[in-house]
């Protein structure tokens, strides 16, 4: 009797005993088509799709028929998907929708996409994905939906300028992407959004000067070049409750008037532009504002004159156990970085990256300008990334050696091709 009642019990569709709840969490893995398709897994099955509350519709993904799909045009692939789109949206029931996700790419002829983003809005909508969307007007809506949670926005607006209201009661994650961002949209955004915790700026056109946040936590503002096209130079960036922050600085527009007020911020990612100005070398702002952090990622090509300018009047960075450093040619600037790293008395964990020199002057092996031990006793772990291909690295293992001969650092080194 046992093994019968065994077998039986294998025979059993565990998943379709399963609640409504749960099936349409295992189908939110699933391409709005391939939800669909299930349908024809048995009598269960038949209409979960129905009321299914995630909806993912993906262009690249959209399968029309496997054995003449090579044969279809894309003019007529894009049709079908837009058809299928519209025909779903038509027979879902009307329920209430947890996330709606769009991908696409360059499709300016779709007109329906207007009509659809409303849909999804008006069925208390809490996470909307935009992907790739690229050359079409998305309605104003999206900024006045009060249930909406979480939206990304991938080259989904192009200007801000037709925002007129932004109401954004239960918003906590933004990110926008190929936006041209004035100052406005930014005084309206956190006006809007009181609850606002991540914001996320990717390729976008910065025109703004201040970002003032209280409830903001985790911000990048990774940008495009600051120096294109624009007069704006970066003021002031208060949120007290920051934690996390990633941006882009260049001399001409992020010089010596930037103000950073983040006394909450834990880790910090910062790229340093290069451009045709020079950093000032009077004292400036922006390493006092991120002297609180516990991680540091510095990289860029203008990493070296910026620190040559600060190391005079560099802050202490008493909080910090991790530094990461990217971009400064190892074999002819280790000294900047010796000094630089004498500003970190309690750092336990050095990350450094060496690509090869392409100094257009080099600085000689035999050179004035010693090493600087480092006098922390807290390091332990140095990693050092570098080309195989660069004939200067045994000077970079030397400049290593005599920066940690007073500590007890294990030193990792890793080969790579770049």
């Amino acid at each position: 009797m046992e093994p019968a009642r065994n077998s039986r019990r294998g025979d059993m569709d565990m998943i379709s005993s399963l609640p409504d709840c749960l099936i349409h969490i295992i189908m939110s893995f699933l391409t709005a088509q391939e939800a669909v398709q299930t349908c024809v897994l048995s009598k269960r099955w038949k209409n979960l799709w129905i009321s299914l509350p995630f909806l993912d519709f993906d262009l690249h993904k959209f399968k029309y028929n496997s054995e003449s799909e090579d044969g279809v045009s894309e003019r007529n692939r894009v049709d079908m998907f837009v058809g299928f789109v519209s025909t779903m949206l038509l027979l879902r029931e009307p329920c209430d929708l947890h996330k709606f996700r769009f991908a696409g790419y360059y499709v300016s002829h779709f007109d329906f996409m207007r009509s659809w983003i409303p849909y999804a809005l008006k069925h208390n909508l809490q996470v909307l994905n935009i992907v790739h969307v690229r050359e079409c007007s998305v309605s104003p809506s999206i900024f006045t939906c009060a249930s909406l949670v979480d939206a990304s926005l991938g080259y989904a607006v192009k200007s801000v300028r037709n925002i007129k209201v932004i109401k954004l009661p239960r918003l906590r994650r933004l990110s926008l992407k190929g936006t041209h961002i004035n100052q406005h949209f930014v005084d309206k955004l956190f006006w809007g959004c009181p609850v606002l915790e991540f914001l996320n700026l990717e390729q976008c056109h910065r025109d703004f000067s201040i970002i003032n946040s209280q409830s903001l936590k985790y911000l990048n503002a990774r940008t495009w070049s600051y120096c294109r096209g624009t007069d704006k130079r970066m003021d002031l960036i208060n949120t007290p409750n920051l934690l996390s922050f990633c941006d882009s600085i260049c001399p001409n527009l992020c010089g010596q008037k930037l103000l950073l007020k983040m006394p909450s911020l834990t880790s910090a990612t910062i790229y340093m532009a290069k451009c045709h100005f020079n950093w000032c070398e009077n004292k400036n702002n922006i390493l006092i504002g991120l002297s609180n952090v516990q991680n540091l990622k510095l990289s860029g090509l203008g990493i070296k004159e910026f620190l040559e300018t600060e190391l005079s009047h560099c802050p202490e960075f008493a909080k910090a156990k991790d530094l990461s450093v990217d971009g400064l040619c190892l074999s002819c600037h280790f000294y900047i970085l010796a000094s630089f790293l004498n500003h970190f008395p309690n750092l336990e964990k050095l990350s450094l990256y060496y690509s090869g020199c392409s100094c257009k002057v080099r600085v000689p092996a035999k050179s004035s300008l010693k090493i600087v031990p480092f006098k922390g006793q807290q390091l332990k772990t140095v990693e050092v990334k570098f080309s195989k291909s660069d004939k200067y690295f045994p000077r970079v293992v030397k400049n290593m050696q005599d920066c940690t001969k007073t500590s007890r650092a294990q030193i990792n080194m890793t080969g790579l091709c770049y």
